[in-house]
């Protein structure tokens, strides 16, 4: 059984050492479905913090150093602390096709030096290897346990903003990672779809290139 993938996947979203993320869990967690926190206060380190290297592996609640935006990969960077992914409920069975919904928890953190446009949450995925991305996107419909509130039109050094995505797996498939895979060039330095960046727990080990997918039907 193969994973469902849109080749699309990146444009759908978009409506180098890693760095542990200096944080404290905010009071509320995914309702009725896991302890961890959905989102985390991030404290920015001074100084340009490196940027993560492809193929980096990361526990849950650390963040990494990724481009703000997955279309302009040599651009800004942003932070991104993945705190989590757990099974979702309440979301539409027109959506998970006989499936399986898995909610994906991130705090988004910018790093730019004056008021910017907000980062961009393109290129993460749920996975079910640590390799290959799962079809992910926002809520089909409004879900308690999975917020997706608009970003704020401009942020600057030390602002986030936290948000949930539902990543989609096939009958009897689990997801247990989250990667950062976008597929946007292949330069050295920026091939993420070959070496994802992926967190997990344990910490989960370095990717790998993808195995062959099919996309969504």
């Amino acid at each position: 059984m193969t994973m469902r993938v849109s080749g699309a996947l990146l444009a759908a979203v978009a409506a180098g050492s890693a760095l542990t993320a200096c944080s404290s869990s905010t009071p509320s967690s995914a309702p009725g479905t896991s302890s961890f926190p959905t989102s985390v206060a991030v404290s920015v380190p001074p100084g340009a913090p490196a940027r993560t290297a492809p193929g980096t592996a990361l526990r849950f609640g650390d963040s990494a150093v990724l481009p703000a935006d997955a279309f302009r990969p040599s651009g800004p960077t942003a932070m991104y602390t993945v705190t989590g992914i757990t099974p979702g409920e309440g979301v539409p069975d027109s959506a998970t096709q006989g499936g399986a919904a898995f909610f994906v928890y991130v705090t988004v953190t910018s790093l730019a030096a004056h008021s910017s446009a907000a980062p961009t949450v393109v290129g993460l995925a749920g996975s079910v290897d640590g390799r290959t991305p799962a079809l992910t996107l926002p809520p089909p419909v409004a879900l308690k346990a999975c917020g997706n509130p608009s970003p704020p039109e401009q942020m600057k050094r030390g602002d986030s903003y936290a948000t949930c995505l539902v990543a989609y797996a096939d009958a009897g498939q689990k997801l247990t990672s989250v990667i950062y895979w976008a597929e946007t060039t292949t330069s050295d330095g920026f091939d993420f779809k070959a070496s994802p960046v992926v967190w997990g727990t344990p910490t989960p080990a370095s990717s790998t290139a993808p195995a062959s997918t099919t996309a969504a039907g």
